[in-house]
């Protein structure tokens, strides 16, 4: 009997000194305590670069305006009348149909991870959401289509909710971008809504990066494989070159960097493009050689800036990117001029 007593008695001693390191354990994981963030989102199209939940709630919509002919005009109504009456319908159904999206972007270096904790958006209403590897903005795609290493039918993956499906399973999602820009598409007619975790990860070789920054240094490179890595910029950017090192022995043995280089299946290639495909962006010059000093800048002045390091896989290509936004100061550096 003391044996069993002094047993006990010495778990409970051992579970006491004990708890003080379980409870250290769990402070191992700073992420546990991070505060929760809520974002709301009020714009069709919102743009987001910080983690959290962001929130989309949809009330019933109004009834739709009545038709034209069941209006009770008078005999007097006028031309203006009936064109604003008109107005308002179109808009009204503009509305209903249109198309928003959650677009996110991230530092160069990470990848975007969302989590559909839940969402409310009925097939049978004509509601659907869509995520995309990427971002996707008047049906052109960054990274351009022939740029990624999937396909795009294999980067845009459409869900929506089917209320007649039993038994219900849990509509819980999981997504993740191949580079620092995602985006979630959504079309909610009537009602409905949806709450998305967003979260960033690290990874070790960026590869397309969608910038965020007016003013910043990127280090591009191919890490030996065979790809076009783009580097994309939403405004017009005067952009220059530093530690560069592209293309074979001969080339980099070269006195000064090469700034013509559209011969060469290695080079970086610095132009511009009204919209998000870059494939068909204009050229202002393509580069390649090596050198350790700081480059001329050149003026890119297009509704988006793009410089795409084209590697086919023999040579170790790396080149700092040094970008900033450009102004009416710098037309004299202009070596591109896109037309509006």
């Amino acid at each position: 009997m003391k044996l069993v007593v002094y047993c006990y008695l010495s778990m409970i001693v051992l579970g006491v000194q004990a708890w003080p390191t379980v409870k250290r354990s769990f402070e191992l994981y700073p992420g546990a305590a991070m505060p929760y963030t809520e974002h709301r989102i009020a714009d069709c199209m919102h743009v987001a670069s910080e983690p959290g939940d962001y929130i989309f709630k949809k009330s019933a919509a109004a009834p739709p305006a009545a038709p034209l002919a069941a209006l009770n005009f008078n005999r007097d109504a006028t031309l203006l009348e009936l064109e604003a009456a008109t107005s308002e319908q179109l808009e009204a159904a503009a509305a209903a149909e249109s198309v928003c999206g959650l677009y996110v972007i991230g530092e160069p270096d990470t990848i975007v991870e969302i989590t559909m904790k839940h969402y409310d958006v009925n097939c049978e209403s004509g509601g659907l959401m869509a995520f995309v590897d990427g971002w996707e903005l008047n049906g052109e795609y960054f990274p351009a289509v022939k740029d990624h290493h999937r396909l795009l039918e294999d980067r845009v993956f459409e869900f929506c909710n089917n209320n007649k499906q039993w038994p219900r399973f849990s509509n819980k999602k999981f997504f993740r971008s191949s580079q620092n820009a995602a985006l979630l598409q959504y079309r909610i007619p009537t009602r409905g809504s949806f709450v998305a975790n967003v979260r960033f990860h690290k990874i070790s070789q960026p590869c397309n990066v969608l910038v965020q920054d007016t003013a910043a240094v990127y280090q591009m490179s191919n890490f030996g494989h065979a790809r076009n890595c783009t580097l994309s910029a939403l405004f017009p950017a005067a952009v220059s070159l530093g530690s560069l090192r592209i293309g074979g022995k001969t080339v980099r043995a070269q006195e000064k960097v090469n700034y013509d280089c559209h011969q060469y299946e290695d080079r970086l290639d610095i132009g511009g493009s009204a919209g998000l495909d870059t494939t068909s962006m204009e050229l202002a010059s393509a580069v390649c050689g090596a050198s350790t000093e700081l480059g001329p800048e050149q003026a890119v002045f297009c509704g988006v800036t793009s410089v795409r390091l084209v590697s086919t896989g023999r040579y170790q290509n790396q080149a700092a990117v040094i970008v900033r936004k450009a102004d009416e100061h710098d037309l004299d550096i202009a070596t591109l001029l896109c037309a509006l």
